[in-house]
């Protein structure tokens, strides 16, 4: 972000979900949010959390399960996730630090949207403008929750009783506030100016909204507006999470390359694509992602593993917020799966735009170089299949490959045995994650965990 505010201190201490704020800091909290200064730092602590915690969990816990990563130690929490199944427990530390996170954000925004429209300010777009992000922020945190789990809350509770709903409600949820948010931006450039340039030095507030639009709607099956939406966003610009390489650090950096980080989890060859989707040869994402060094073998498997290039390559680099090639494959996801096969050679000439897409054509040098797809332009299964590994290479690292392959093969799982099974062999070791204990302990509405 480029600012920061003392006020971060006080954002942080806000409870991570349902829990009651401590009393001593009360009536600093009650002042704060009455108070029109001190929006900005409440907006960048609320970003803060998001980008710097919260994200590094959202890469470890869902790349492991997706098979991106390998496991190069013996911690608990990365032996549960890349073997999956019923191994992971309700305490897996970045399970829950994902489930603790996103209720921490999206408490923050509450506590904006409850109190910003008695706040005065000098400026009326700021008001817009704060408001307009908080609505963002909390349907951007429903929706990442409805990735990742069965069932979702979309309200934080002081009295740890949230109600929980199903993942496709919440995504519904999520999209409402998304909607809001955008009419507030459309209708106020002024306000859409303030947030671009106050979270980032690269950010298209409505673009990103438009971009998990069509993330959550795909989700949902709304082939239409997934396409209409993703067709919104301007692949020409930049949206993404920056760090100061300070206080502020990229954070996938700092567990995977940092030199000081302990040795973790590391990228799997051809980007863990090592079954049936398997990278073309010469498909320049490889290189982009991956340097070409072996550092060991995967503990569990025995493949080889790699250092990181791409987004995170030094404290300073930014981290998209998405990536145009998303946009893209969402659209060809879209035509494929809508009326048949009469969209069919359109979803064909969307794969090849990202096929052939290169580092010189791309906002973020995201290229495959490749030439057009040769496989059969009239099985619908055959180019979904494609799509699908071109999002897993075009995405990789950027905790989505786990939530678009439970997508595409929703079956995939069913009637494994556990107790035979390789895990190796797997793409995806989860449907959906288990509740953490701490929301269990707490909220007597938290629902049974998934089988697995």
């Amino acid at each position: 972000m480029k600012k920061i505010s003392l006020l971060l201190l006080l954002i942080l201490s806000l409870s991570a979900c349902q829990k009651e704020f401590i009393d001593k800091n009360e009536v600093t909290e009650k002042a704060a949010f009455e108070t029109p200064e001190a929006y900005q730092g409440i907006v960048l602590g609320m970003t803060k959390n998001f980008t710097t915690t919260t994200l590094r969990n959202i890469v470890k816990g869902p790349g492991l399960t997706a098979k991106e990563f390998g496991r190069a130690n013996t911690y608990v929490t990365t032996i549960q996730l890349s073997s999956g199944g019923k191994d992971i427990t309700d305490d897996n530390a970045a399970v829950s630090g994902i489930w603790t996170g996103l209720h921490r954000s999206r408490g923050v925004a509450e506590k904006i949207l409850a109190n910003i429209d008695n706040v005065n300010f000098v400026n009326p777009d700021e008001a817009v403008a704060y408001k307009a992000y908080a609505q963002f922020f909390k349907g951007m945190t429903i929706g990442y929750m409805a990735q990742y789990w069965e069932k979702v809350t979309i309200d934080n509770d002081a009295d740890n009783k949230a109600q929980f709903v199903d993942r496709l409600a919440g995504y519904q949820t999520a999209l409402t506030y998304l909607n809001d948010a955008l009419t507030s931006f459309n209708n106020n450039p002024n306000a859409a100016g303030i947030i671009n340039n106050l979270v980032s030095y690269n950010f298209s507030i409505v673009d990103v909204i438009h971009a998990f639009k069509a993330r959550f709607n795909i989700e949902l099956g709304n082939y239409s507006d997934a396409y209409n939406e993703a067709d919104m966003v301007d692949l020409t610009k930049k949206s993404e999470w920056s760090y100061d390489g300070g206080a502020i650090k990229n954070p996938v950096y700092a567990q995977l390359l940092d030199p000081g980080a302990s040795l973790n989890y590391k990228p799997f060859d051809k980007l863990g694509l090592i079954t049936a989707h398997t990278p073309d040869a010469g498909d320049n994402r490889v290189n982009f992602y991956l340097d070409n060094t072996v550092l060991m073998t995967d503990l569990n498997c025995g493949f080889d593993l790699y250092n990181p290039k791409g987004f995170w390559m030094t404290e300073a680099a930014p981290i998209p917020v998405y990536l145009p090639g998303e946009m893209m494959l969402i659209k060809a996801e879209a035509k494929a799966r809508l009326n048949g096969t009469t969209n069919l050679a359109e979803a064909v000439n969307l794969i090849n735009a990202v096929r052939t897409k290169t580092a010189a054509n791309d906002a973020f040098g995201v290229g495959a170089a490749l030439g057009p797809w040769t496989g059969n332009a009239n099985s619908q299964q055959d180019i979904l299949d494609e799509i699908y590994r071109n999002y897993a290479a075009e995405l990789y690292m950027q905790g989505l490959r786990f939530p678009i392959h439970r997508r595409f093969f929703p079956n995939y799982l069913d009637n494994i045995d556990w107790s035979q099974v390789s895990r190796c062999s797997l793409e995806r070791v989860n449907n959906f994650y288990p509740y953490p204990d701490s929301e269990r302990a707490n909220n007597p509405n938290c629902p049974p965990n998934p089988e697995y």
